[in-house]
C-alpha cells in the first residue's frame, strides 16, 4: 500500500470531494494510512480507532439499509460503494480500505442507535439529513422501496435527531418508489401546520419568542448552510427557509410586530 502524508492528505482529499463528511472520512483514512506497518498489517493508534469509529458507523447505517429486507441487491451494494468512490472521490488505496469494512459490515449485527450517536457527534444536522436521504437512495436503487427499509430508514432518521417536518419532505421526494397500499399516504411537510408550530412555539409565547425562534430556524436552514450538499439539499432547505419567513411574516401581522 502506498504511503501517503496521513492525516492531512486525507482531509484535503475529502474538503476536495464532498465537504465536511468527506473530510471527516478522509482525515480518517488518514489516521489508518498514518498507523501503516506494512501493506498486510494496520496497527491502529487510540485516535485511529476513534476516527474508524466514525467510518465503520456510517457504513454500518447504509448497510443496514441494504439489508433491512432480508436480502441485499447488487444494485444497494453498488450505491454504497459509489457514494464512497464516486461522490467522496477517493482512489484505489483509500476504497480498499472502505470496500474491506464494507464487506465485514454484513456480517455485523447493527445497533442503529449506537452507530447513529457515533456518526451525530462527528456532523451537523444538515449532514445528517443528507444521509437520512443516501439511506433512501441505497433502499430505491433496485426499483423498489418496503415498508421495512423505510421503517428502518425512519428509526435511523429518529436517532440521528432529524425532525418530523424534515424527515417528510426527504421522505415524499421518493413515494413513487412505494409498491405497496399498505404504506399508507405519506404526511405533507407542510399542510394545515400553523405558522406557530412552524417555529416550534406555543400560541401564548411572547413576542420576545417569535423573534428569537424566527432568527435560530432561518440562520439552521439558511441554503447556504447546505450548499455542499449539492442541489436537492439547496431546494428542501430553501422551501423549509421560505416557509419560515412565511410563519414569521403570519405571526407578526397578527400580533401588529414590526
Amino acid at each position: 500500500m502506498k504511503r501517503f502524508e496521513g492525516k492531512l492528505f486525507g482531509a484535503a482529499l475529502g474538503f476536495s470531494f464532498a465537504g465536511p463528511i468527506g473530510a471527516l472520512i478522509g482525515t480518517a483514512l488518514g489516521h489508518l494510512f498514518d498507523s501503516s506497518a506494512s501493506e498486510k498489517k494496520v496497527m491502529y493508534t487510540g485516535t485511529a480507532q476513534k476516527e474508524l469509529t466514525f467510518i465503520t458507523s456510517l457504513i454500518l447505517l447504509l448497510t443496514g439499509t441494504a439489508r433491512a429486507d432480508g436480502r441485499v441487491s447488487t444494485a444497494e451494494l453498488e450505491e454504497i460503494k459509489n457514494f464512497f468512490r464516486y461522490q467522496l472521490g477517493y482512489g484505489a488505496a483509500e476504497f480498499l480500505i472502505i470496500e474491506r469494512i464494507i464487506n465485514k459490515s454484513f456480517q455485523k449485527e447493527v445497533n442503529l442507535p449506537e452507530a447513529c450517536a457515533a456518526i451525530a457527534r462527528r456532523t451537523s444536522y444538515e449532514e445528517r439529513l443528507f444521509l437520512v436521504r443516501l439511506n433512501y437512495q441505497v433502499a430505491v436503487s433496485d426499483g423498489a422501496l418496503t415498508r421495512i427499509e423505510e421503517e428502518y430508514i425512519k428509526q435511523a432518521s429518529g436517532y440521528l435527531g432529524i425532525n418530523d417536518y424534515d424527515y417528510n419532505i426527504v421522505r415524499n421526494t421518493f413515494a413513487s418508489y412505494r409498491k405497496s397500499a399498505s404504506f399508507g399516504p405519506a404526511p405533507g411537510p407542510a399542510g394545515a401546520v400553523s405558522p406557530y408550530t412552524l417555529l416550534g412555539l406555543a400560541a401564548d409565547c411572547t413576542d420576545d419568542d417569535v423573534h428569537r425562534a424566527y432568527r435560530s430556524l432561518a440562520n439552521k436552514y439558511h441554503p447556504d448552510k447546505v450548499s455542499h450538499l449539492g442541489k436537492e439539499f439547496i431546494d428542501l432547505a430553501t422551501d423549509r427557509f421560505n416557509r419560515i419567513g412565511e410563519a414569521y411574516e403570519s405571526i407578526k401581522k397578527e400580533r401588529g410586530l414590526s
